[in-house]
């Protein structure tokens, strides 16, 4: 095979790919809409104005617009967001009789499958190939067992950060204390306040995985912390638009080594 035809196969390998990972991303992501919104508003009834049909059908708009920006900032974020809409307007949605604890894990599952297939199939693209290859000895050896290492607690964050949140949720939505509680203090009004309760959690939750997780990660995800602290001492730099006091002092000196040459010049002519 030729390398002109193996140039003429990549673009379509990568357009087969990119057809791939939107047809996943649109089963994923329908798949959550329909468990989450439609399947609990038909349950309770809650497809009858105008205003609820177009509240239920906003997030998979907002998944049809993220596939074709192909944005992972609105899949990933705007979609699942919009998802919460329906059920903040109708805290019906998000009851425990509506969600068993069976059905409540089998949603959690595509949630979960739907984040991480987003993630990977936005993210993941095949390197191209390099114009040559030399087998090195260090090689052979396998990662060291540093990145091991890393690769252990990377893995221990991922089933955290799949772990922890359920758990919340599910301990929100399921504890017979809970909803004796809520009962009591809040009669008539139990669905609202165990969704404000999920919603609590799920930004606890946040916060957590922000400062605690993506703390810990930070360091490992930008490099050489010395590197890292230069390259945003230029960047912040290069954002006030002005030279730094050492442009202006080797100006100066420049300007006086000119003007001391100049003299020396002047009085060696005067001299001879």
């Amino acid at each position: 095979m030729t390398e002109a035809t193996i140039n003429r196969r990549k673009p379509n390998e990568a357009r087969r790919w990119q057809a791939f990972a939107d047809v996943v991303a649109f089963a994923l992501g329908t798949n959550v809409w329909i468990s989450m919104v439609i399947l609990p508003a038909i349950f309770i009834g809650a497809l009858k104005t105008r205003g609820e049909i177009a509240a239920a059908a906003l997030p998979f708009g907002v998944l049809m617009l993220g596939l074709a920006r192909r944005s992972e900032g609105v899949m990933l974020g705007l979609f699942p967001a919009a998802v919460l809409i329906p059920i903040a307007l109708n805290p019906e949605l998000a009851s425990s009789h509506v969600y068993g604890p069976i059905r409540f894990a089998i949603v959690a599952l595509g949630v979960i499958a739907y984040l991480f297939g987003v993630a990977f199939f936005t993210s993941f693209h095949e390197p191209p190939a390099p114009r040559s290859v030399r087998g090195l000895s260090s090689a052979q050896a396998g990662p060291a067992e540093r990145w091991r290492r890393r690769e252990r607690v990377y893995w221990m964050l991922t089933a955290m950060s799949v772990v922890i949140p359920t758990v919340l949720i599910a301990w929100v939505n399921f504890d017979t204390a809970i909803a004796d509680y809520l009962g009591e203090m809040y009669p008539g009004r139990v669905a609202l306040m165990t969704t404000a309760l999920t919603v609590g959690a799920i930004v606890l939750w946040l916060g957590i995985y922000h400062y605690a997780f993506l703390g810990v990660l930070r360091p490992h995800r930008t490099g050489d912390r010395d590197l890292v602290s230069t390259l945003a001492s230029a960047r912040a730099d290069a954002k006030t638009g002005k030279p730094r006091s050492r442009f202006y002092l080797s100006v100066l000196l420049a300007l006086l080594a000119m003007g001391a040459l100049i003299l020396l010049r002047y009085l060696g002519s005067r001299g001879g």
